[in-house]
C-alpha cells in the first residue's frame, strides 16, 4: 500500500515551546497584512503576531516551517502557509464572523478574486517593494493601476466586494488599498471605488491590523 505524501503546506513538526496561536508576519508584505486583517476580524483571545525582520532568522519559525515562507500560522500542533491557506483556516477555525458565504457559487466567486490576488497582485506588490526604482517596479505599478481601474466594477453596489456581506475578498482589498501609498500608487478617480475604499479603510478591524 502506498503511503500518501505529506502536503507541502501543512507541516507536522512539533511547535516551538512558546507557540500558541501565532501568526508570523513581515512588515510591508501584503500577504502578511491580509492575514493580519483576517485575524483582527476574528478577535481571537491570546493570538499574537510574531514579526520577522529581514536577514534575521527566527528560530521558532524555522522549527515550525523550515522554508521560512510568510505568513505562517501556528495553532497548537497545526502549522499552515501560505496566506490563502491561513485565511481560510482562520475562517473555519473561528467561524464568527463568517468571512466565506455558505452558498457554493458565492464562495467560488470570492475564491476567484483571491486567486487573482495570489497570482497577480501579491507578486506585483513584491516586485515594487523589492526594488522600488527599478524598471520592473515601474512596469508592476502600471499593471497594478490597470487592475485597480478594471476592478472598479466590483464595487458598483452598496455592499461589499461581490455582495452585501463582508468577506475574505474584502480583507484582501483592504490590504491592497491601504498599501497604495507605500507602493507609489494612487486610487483611480472612480466614485464607487472611492466610496468602497473609504468605508473599508475606516473599519475598526482594518485600522487595528494596520497599527
Amino acid at each position: 500500500m502506498q503511503v500518501p505524501g505529506k502536503s507541502r503546506f501543512v507541516m507536522e513538526n512539533r511547535p516551538a515551546p512558546r507557540a500558541g496561536l501565532t501568526l508570523f508576519c513581515a512588515r510591508g508584505e501584503m500577504p502578511s497584512l491580509w492575514t493580519r486583517i483576517v485575524l483582527a476580524e476574528k478577535d481571537v483571545d491570546g493570538a499574537r503576531i510574531e514579526w520577522i525582520l529581514p536577514n534575521r532568522p527566527n528560530q521558532d519559525l524555522l522549527v515550525l516551517n523550515p522554508s521560512g515562507k510568510l505568513p505562517t500560522l501556528a495553532d497548537r500542533d497545526t502549522v499552515l502557509f501560505p496566506a490563502a491557506i491561513v485565511a481560510e483556516y482562520l475562517d473555519e477555525r473561528y467561524p464568527h464572523p463568517k468571512l466565506l458565504p455558505p452558498d457554493p457559487a458565492a464562495r467560488a466567486r470570492i475564491r476567484m478574486v483571491l486567486a487573482r490576488f495570489d497570482q497577480e497582485i501579491f507578486p506585483l506588490a513584491a516586485q515594487i517593494v523589492a526594488a522600488p526604482k527599478s524598471p520592473e517596479a515601474k512596469a508592476a505599478r502600471k499593471q497594478m493601476a490597470e487592475i485597480l481601474i478594471t476592478s472598479a466594477r466590483l464595487f458598483a453596489g452598496r455592499g461589499w466586494c461581490l455582495g452585501a456581506d463582508y468577506s475574505l475578498a474584502d480583507c484582501a482589498w483592504a490590504a491592497l488599498l491601504s498599501s497604495l501609498p507605500a507602493l507609489g500608487l494612487k486610487l483611480p478617480p472612480d466614485p464607487n471605488l472611492t466610496r468602497y475604499a473609504e468605508r473599508l479603510l475606516a473599519r475598526a478591524t482594518v485600522q487595528s491590523a494596520l497599527r
